[in-house]
């Protein structure tokens, strides 16, 4: 059940609750009332004419923040073409006849989430596993949104004349054919222009829809990179509907940069905008992080770096960002790209809070300078990136991958998300894979930068919460956000690998968002 009012109750009082806050002033509480949007008290009884909830001994938390997902992509998502669960060439062209079937004559086939590791090989797909769709323009891209797929229709399109800059469109070694493989701004820029726009009311949709899904996962805020256009033209519109509070780093990177519509953007307690982003490599998926050493499975390929920072402007850009007080996010995977970073971060000082996006691979020397970086990481991509990186690194580079613990020993401001659509944005099956280190296919993948429930949460909240500048949540305490989450079991000490916790409610801003209790 979902509360659709607009108007704000009363009141809400929590009781007979196991309530972490997250407050180091009061850990934990049996009772919090929240008034006005805000929490009111602690343990203490609520004024006749409230809401009232029995927790039934169930656990209370703040409520739960994803620091780096991609909101209208992923409400987008959900009316697409899955492919995340294929695990055969098979499976991939079976997937896609079965949705060239149902779609209507003339419109785009648009599909996510493969990964040429789920299938035995790990052979690239290419345009002829498209041939089901005959004559329909297809677009199937990667899970980490680096590398796309098309078919011959989509190729017509395009300008194969030459690679754009930090980008590659792969060609048949014999030929010199295209295959149908775009690679990082290949597809950014070749691909993305020319697949047919959704409309204003379509993209307004689809970011309702992805809210229901947040809440429903126990989110109530986010840190989203969008557009401008899209910031202005969908989620302004919708400010007053905007239950899922919304923290807009913008995607616009052409270089000189204009900064006028994040400077100048109205934001409050539902919309802002704190920063801009900009990519410095690709991805480990991809082969395109860019690595201080060559990838062990592709000897002579240290990945690249993309965009400004293949410009030289990376530093210039990130100045230009801090100088309208806002906060400069780098995606950074690869260790050479995380040192680039870092050298950033260190020009500008942590005033604005700049992020370093990922930080997949770090050499071992940078680990000390992450002391008071926020780290932006995500915990399902170790789930998946575990199941091949030591193929594509070595086993003598893994001490710095995903360093959850090492990064928190070096005393960096831990901050989780998901990346969703990249994967699924549930911040409880984060924990999981932030807890056990379980990889997709089951197996424990560096055990020994696990880290406890309590980290894990507080990555989740507090520090999520600060990545964003949102210094009123991620905790329950007298004054926070009313914003909070409901759990069908312990956290703390749940199975967390045969049975993990489940979100059974979920309040923001004292409204009730979902309930399925």
């Amino acid at each position: 059940m979902i509360l659709h009012s607009r108007e704000m109750p009363a009141g809400i009082d929590v009781q007979n609750a196991r309530i972490w806050t997250g407050w180091s002033h009061k850990p934990w509480a049996a009772a919090i009332v929240i008034r006005g949007g805000k929490v009111a008290v602690l343990d203490e009884a609520c004024e006749r004419g409230e809401v009232v909830i029995d927790a039934g001994g169930r656990t209370v938390v703040p409520g739960l923040i994803d620091a780096h997902l991609h909101l209208l992509s992923g409400g987008r998502s959900l009316a697409q073409l899955d492919l995340s669960q294929v695990r055969s060439r098979r499976g991939f062209e079976q997937a896609v006849a079965r949705r060239h079937a149902e779609l209507p004559a003339g419109k785009w086939l648009i599909a996510g989430g493969w990964s040429q590791e789920n299938w035995p090989g790990g052979e690239m797909p290419a345009k002829d596993w498209l041939a089901v769709a005959e004559d329909r323009p297809v677009v199937c891209y990667r899970m980490d949104m680096h590398a796309a797929v098309v078919n011959d229709p989509v190729l017509a399109r395009c300008d194969l004349s030459a690679d754009p800059p930090g980008g590659r469109i792969v060609r048949d070694r014999r030929t010199g054919e295209p295959t149908g493989l775009f690679i990082e701004s290949a597809a950014w820029k070749l691909i993305n222009p020319i697949v047919p726009p959704s409309t204003a009311s379509e993209k307004r949709d689809a970011l309702l829809a992805a809210q229901r899904h947040a809440h429903r996962l126990g989110l109530t805020a986010v840190g989203t990179m969008e557009y401008a256009d899209d910031l202005l033209e969908v989620y302004a519109s919708l400010r007053r509907r905007l239950t899922l509070r919304s923290r807009v780093t913008l995607l616009d990177r052409a270089w000189p940069m204009d900064f006028d519509v994040g400077r100048g953007f109205a934001g409050d307690e539902r919309l802002a905008v704190i920063g801009y982003k900009t990519f410095v490599d690709g991805t480990l998926g991809s082969h395109t992080a860019r690595m201080l050493a060559e990838y062990a499975d592709d000897p002579g390929n240290r990945g690249m770096l993309v965009e400004l920072a293949a410009a030289g402007h990376l530093p210039a850009w990130a100045a230009g960002v801090a100088a309208c007080g806002l906060s400069p996010s780098m995606h950074a995977i690869g260790d050479e790209a995380v040192r680039l970073a870092l050298d950033v971060v260190e020009s500008i000082g942590a005033g604005v809070r700049p992020r370093i996006e990922h930080a997949q691979q770090i050499d071992e020397a940078d680990l000390p300078r992450f002391a008071g970086v926020i780290a932006s990481m995500q915990p399902l991509h170790k789930a998946d990136d575990g199941r091949y990186l030591e193929r594509r690194l070595g086993q003598g580079r893994l001490a710095g991958s995903y360093a959850f613990r090492r990064l928190l020993e070096a005393r960096a401001h831990l901050a989780f998300g998901s990346d969703w659509p990249v994967v699924s944005c549930d911040p409880l099956a984060g924990i999981r894979a932030a807890v056990t280190g379980l990889t997709g296919d089951g197996r424990a993948f560096l055990p020994d930068q696990n880290l406890t429930v309590e980290e894990a949460l507080r990555a989740y909240t507090a520090g999520a919460a600060n990545a964003l500048r949102l210094d009123d949540a991620g905790v329950l305490r007298p004054g926070a956000l009313g914003d909070l989450v409901m759990i069908d079991r312990d956290p703390f000490s749940a199975d967390w690998v045969e049975t993990p916790p489940q979100v059974v409610l979920t309040i923001a801003g004292g409204r009730i968002v979902h309930d399925e209790r």
